[in-house]
């Protein structure tokens, strides 16, 4: 749910762009800004230089004048867009703007705790907290089900371990390669499985739970056929094709493995793997 008391920093930088909320028609607004566009019309704000933020800071400190708090919020609402656009939306259920008003609560709290006779930035302390404000919320909220937040940590750490590994490697990493990065992997890739609502809307008038079901009897009918084939299969091929097959699927109780792991086991290359597989597969269409 979006807190609406926190729209105001976000109605205020609206105004530059002739787009004013109405405190009434405020979820029809941002309704509007969701499905244009990922983040606010937010207009251009000229950075301020150390020694004005300085000055303000001093100011809002002695007198706590929301004028200058404004200023100060208004003139960083870049970085709290930075923060939120490294969290993935998709298949979420908070928005892009309930991100951003967290980043705001986040950055007001930064510069009420922002002290300036350390000597650097603005910009720099508040980083962390609006991080913070906002990873806690998306975890808290991103997920039909809620999941517990040390859970979420390590998603998020073996998130970016994956992406560290594709770099490396130039393509995706398999699941061996990433369980020697990590060797929790398997099961916080369980906990990462993504949740959908009965009442996500499939159409304007229908919902995912009122569609029909799959006929469970075509189910069984193709299962019966698979196997048919295989028997068949097996009868053509020897039996180290037929095992390279069924390794690579994952068939008659097999566990899934890569070409690499498959070559290492029968001590083949991973491109003879690969033409042993498309072989099978060549044979079953045939006989289909």
């Amino acid at each position: 749910m979006v807190n609406w008391s926190r729209c105001h920093y976000q109605n205020r930088a609206l105004q530059g762009k002739g787009l004013q909320q109405n405190p009434r028609r405020a979820p029809m607004m941002l309704y509007n800004i969701h499905i244009h566009t990922r983040r606010p019309h937010l207009p251009k704000t000229s950075r301020l230089s150390h020694v004005e933020e300085i000055e303000l800071i001093r100011e809002y400190q002695e007198t706590g004048s929301k004028k200058v708090l404004d200023r100060l919020v208004l003139s960083n609402t870049g970085l709290v867009h930075k923060v939120v656009s490294k969290f993935p939306i998709k298949n979420c259920t908070c928005t892009p703007q309930d991100l951003f008003q967290e980043g705001i609560a986040g950055l007001i709290k930064g510069i009420t705790k922002f002290d300036p006779t350390k000597g650097y930035r603005l910009s720099t302390y508040t980083y962390n907290w609006i991080r913070a404000f906002v990873q806690r919320y998306y975890q808290n909220h991103s997920q039909s089900v809620r999941i517990p937040v040390h859970v979420s940590d390590a998603s998020l750490a073996l998130r970016k371990q994956v992406e560290t590994l594709t770099t490396q490697l130039g393509r995706t990493p398999v699941m061996s390669e990433i369980i020697k990065v990590n060797p929790n992997a398997t099961s916080i890739m369980e906990n990462m499985s993504t949740q959908v609502s009965l009442n996500s809307k499939m159409s304007d008038e229908s919902e995912l739970q009122e569609v029909p079901g799959e006929d469970q009897t075509e189910e069984i009918e193709s299962q019966v056929d698979c196997d048919i084939l295989l028997t068949k299969l097996q009868d053509l091929v020897s039996p180290r094709d037929f095992k390279i097959l069924t390794m690579r699927y994952g068939l008659c109780g097999e566990v899934e493995s890569t070409l690499d792991e498959i070559g290492q086991k029968f001590e083949v290359s991973r491109a003879r793997a690969h033409q042993v597989q498309n072989k099978c597969l060549r044979l079953l269409r045939e006989m289909v």
